[in-house]
C-alpha cells in the first residue's frame, strides 16, 4: 500500500492521488507488469526489448507503485542517493499532471516512458535526466564503437535551461555514472531532441537559454520530422488544426506557430558532446 508520503515523494498531486486509490486495478494484469519489470531491473534491455505496457495506462500506474520498493532497493544498491532517487521517480508524478494538464483527465499517455525508470535506466541529476544506454545501431554516434555506453539525455519539464543549472547538471553526470556503474564507462552524451532543429537554434534569440543549450551539442545525423513535438512540448497539445488559438505571448511560442504556417515542418534533431569523466582512484 503506497502511503501519502512516497505519494508526495513520488510528485503526485492531491488529484491524482485521489484516482490513483479510487482505481480498482486488474490484479493479474498489475501482477503481470510488475513481474516484468522486477525481471528488467539493472538489465538495460535495448530500445523495444523493454517491457509491455498493458493498453490501460491506469494499470500501469499501479503496477510502478507496486514495484517502487523494488527500484528503490536497486537504488539503495547501487550507491544511489535517496535525493536522487526520489527525484527520478517523481517523473511520475509529473507526467500524470502533463497528462490532466493535456486531456483533463487522471492518466498516463507516456506510461511506456516510465519503464526506463522502473528499471534502473535514467536517473535526475540536477535539472537534467540521464540515461544509460549503448550507442543504438540505427543511429551511430560519431566517435563511439558499435556497443558502446552513452548517456542520454533528457529535459524534463521543471524551469528554464540557464547556463548555470546545466554546468551543474553535467558535473553530476561526471561523477555519478563513473561511481555507480564503474562497469559501463561513458565518455559521450547525447541529445535527440526538436531543441537541436537547426531553424530553432539559428532563429531564436543567440543569447537565450535554448539556444546556448543547444549549441553545446554537435550535430550527427539525419534530422527526422516531428511537428508534434514542437506543438506539444510548447503548448501541451497535439491539435495542429487550431494554431491560432495557441498563446503567442513568447519569442518561442510565435517561432512554433509562424514556422507551421508558414509551411514549415519542425524536426527532431541529434547532438553529441564530449564528457570529462571525473575517475576515483584509489592506491594498490
Amino acid at each position: 500500500m503506497t502511503t501519502v508520503e512516497e505519494y508526495r515523494l513520488l510528485g503526485f498531486t492531491d488529484a491524482d492521488r485521489e484516482d490513483a486509490e479510487k482505481f480498482e486495478a486488474d490484479p493479474v494484469l498489475v501482477e503481470d507488469l510488475a513481474g516484468q519489470i522486477r525481471a528488467a531491473i539493472g538489465t538495460f534491455p535495448a530500445e523495444g526489448e523493454s517491457v509491455k505496457m498493458p493498453d490501460d495506462p491506469r494499470v500501469t500506474v499501479a503496477a510502478l507503485l507496486a514495484t517502487v520498493p523494488d527500484i528503490r532497493r536497486y537504488h539503495q544498491q547501487r550507491g544511489i542517493s535517496d535525493e536522487v532517487s526520489w527525484a527520478t521517480l517523481a517523473d511520475l508524478g509529473k507526467q500524470l499532471d502533463v497528462h490532466r494538464r493535456t486531456f483533463g483527465e487522471y492518466g498516463l499517455a507516456t506510461h511506456w516512458w516510465l519503464g526506463i525508470h522502473w528499471t534502473g535506466m535514467i536517473f535526475a541529476l540536477g535539472r537534467l535526466q540521464f540515461m544509460l544506454h549503448q550507442v543504438p545501431d540505427g543511429n551511430p554516434v560519431p566517435g563511439t564503437e558499435p556497443g558502446e555506453w552513452v548517456i542520454g539525455v533528457h529535459i524534463p519539464e521543471t524551469g528554464p535551461l540557464t547556463p548555470e543549472s546545466i554546468d551543474d547538471s553535467f558535473a553530476q553526470a561526471r561523477e555519478f555514472f563513473p561511481r555507480v556503474f564503474p562497469e559501463y564507462p561513458v565518455k559521450t552524451a547525447t541529445l535527440g531532441s526538436w531543441l537541436l532543429d537547426p531553424y530553432l537554434l539559428d532563429n531564436l534569440p543567440q543569447d537565450s537559454n535554448m539556444v546556448r543549450f543547444g549549441r553545446r551539442f554537435t550535430p550527427y545525423g539525419v534530422p527526422r520530422d516531428s511537428q508534434d513535438s514542437a506543438i506539444f512540448f510548447t503548448f501541451r497539445s497535439h491539435d495542429l488544426d487550431h494554431l491560432d488559438d495557441f498563446p503567442q505571448d513568447t519569442t518561442l511560442q510565435r517561432l512554433i506557430v509562424a514556422r507551421i504556417k508558414a509551411g514549415g515542418t519542425w524536426q527532431n534533431a541529434f547532438g553529441y558532446l564530449r564528457l570529462q569523466v571525473r575517475r576515483t582512484w584509489s592506491a594498490n
